[in-house]
């Protein structure tokens, strides 16, 4: 019986110390290079990603990267892109860059945002679903102008850099690195988040 108060208050004290630490330094870091027409792209986030980070909100942190194989270059001061599924592919980048910028939408709702966008046929063409779905239908016009214009290049420019610092073109897409290492075999995101606990 002494054995396990002795546990129990050295874990209440783990517990305790653990809490004044910043509250990202204990999170699983995911970072997902994806691209918004790619279908094993939509089928990871939806049916993978979707799942642990409902789940397990407040112990993961995702950061979202729309732009996988993509490529950026600024030619007479505009920026030009080339996008691995077309030019509805670069807007659907654009789109899901601007929510993740947005800072009037909050991170839960850009999230639900972007799986909603990446469980629609047409990723590009879907944001007033999925706006519609966190209650933010108003963000519409706000988020195609974006999208549309120098912003949302900017945006992408951005994470394409970003993208090709970790690996310049992918090799796979999505490419999921969790906890600053690559994970080529993400078919059992549940089981690998686990395993990281």
């Amino acid at each position: 019986m002494k054995t396990l108060l002795i546990v129990c208050l050295i874990a209440l004290s783990y517990g305790v110390l653990a809490k004044n630490k910043k509250a990202d330094d204990n999170k699983v870091k995911i970072a997902v290079y994806y691209e918004s027409l790619c279908p094993d792209s939509k089928k990871f986030i939806t049916t993978q990603l979707a799942p642990v980070w409902r789940d397990f909100r407040g112990l993961v942190k995702v950061k979202m990267v729309p732009y996988g194989k993509s490529t950026h270059d600024k030619i007479n001061g505009n920026w030009s892109f080339i996008c691995h599924h077309g030019p509805d592919e670069c807007y659907g980048n654009k789109i899901q860059a601007c929510v993740l910028k947005d800072r009037s939408l909050l991170d839960t709702e850009k999230m639900e945002i972007v799986i909603c966008l990446m469980g629609q046929a047409s990723p590009d063409k879907s944001i007033d679903t999925c706006l519609n779905v966190v209650n933010k239908a108003s963000e519409s016009s706000k988020l195609k102008r974006c999208a549309s214009g120098e912003q949302g290049d900017n945006l992408l420019a951005s994470y394409g850099d970003k993208t090709d610092s970790v690996m310049r073109p992918l090799g796979f897409v999505p490419t999921i690195i969790i906890n600053e290492v690559r994970n080529s075999h993400s078919t059992h995101m549940t089981s690998t988040y686990c395993k990281l606990l």
